[in-house]
């Protein structure tokens, strides 16, 4: 039995060798959803009703504009800056734009979304593949020039943080959107630590500095508040003006443009 332990332990390392399959780590690629989109649309499954009668719709559609750019307006979705110069220049160019809820969503069957698959797959046959692209770059040079020559107001909220105006003595607070408390020494009512506030919208200019302010938002809290609605507005804008006037303006592309800035105000 002996003899035979060197050969028994010979076999089994021989056959514990390279037995175990190679692992190959290959970088997934996901589909995207819009090319995904795209392909179904050409024969979408015949129990897809909400996909079929959005292909319809874009057929209806096409008869009646023939060359169409849809928009999309959805919870999560993020809009174009130069939206509006998007609908000067389609109409220049004899598009229509139809704003469509998409949603590119599959559920219980249900596809939703084809009607801008459908609509962007016959435009290219006419158009080209980048039809799109195409009418947004237009539409962004018209904005640009809007900006140096109109003098266009951009909101702070479409712009990269990097294009944001800055405050010069910016800190966390100011870029949240708020600024310190306001102690007016008036007899406001308000519960625990909640006290009236003002939303208090401006403009900053190319040259940093602030205008055109606005009350956008007035919460009293309590009745009893109101009647202090105006001289509070007047207390807001006032501290603004005063303490957060000096700005490093705001770009679009390296072009400095007007931004609408607003700064939620709470008095104490």
């Amino acid at each position: 039995m002996n003899k035979l332990y060197p050969l028994f332990f010979l076999l089994l390392l021989f056959s514990c060798n390279d037995k175990k399959p190679e692992t190959k780590f290959e970088n997934e690629i996901i589909p995207n959803p819009e090319e995904v989109l795209r392909k179904y649309v050409v024969n979408p499954k015949n129990d897809d009703r909400i996909c079929k009668e959005d292909i319809a719709r874009a057929k209806k559609d096409m008869e009646k504009y023939r060359n169409i750019y849809v928009t999309t307006s959805c919870f999560g979705c993020k809009s174009l800056i130069y939206e509006d110069e998007i609908s000067e220049y389609a109409s220049k160019i004899k598009f229509k734009v139809i704003n469509y809820d998409y949603s590119c969503v599959k559920m219980e069957g249900q596809t939703q979304g084809c009607y801008k698959a459908f609509i962007n797959l016959e435009m290219e046959k006419i158009h080209g593949k980048n039809f799109r692209k195409k009418i947004e770059k237009e539409a962004e040079k018209l904005l640009i020039e809007k900006i140096k020559n109109d003098n266009k107001v951009l909101n702070i909220y479409d712009l990269n943080e990097n294009e944001k105006p800055h405050f010069v003595k910016e800190d966390n607070l100011i870029k949240e959107g708020y600024i310190p408390t306001i102690k007016t020494g008036l007899s406001l009512k308000h519960e625990r630590d909640s006290y009236p506030f003002m939303d208090i919208s401006f403009i900053i200019e190319k040259n940093g500095r602030i205008s055109n302010l606005k009350n956008k938002n007035w919460v009293s809290g309590f009745k009893e508040n109101e009647k202090h609605k105006s001289e509070l507005e007047n207390i807001a804008k006032k501290t603004i003006l005063a303490y957060y006037n000096h700005w490093k303006p705001g770009r679009y592309v390296g072009v400095i443009a007007r931004v609408e800035n607003t700064f939620r105000v709470t008095f104490e």
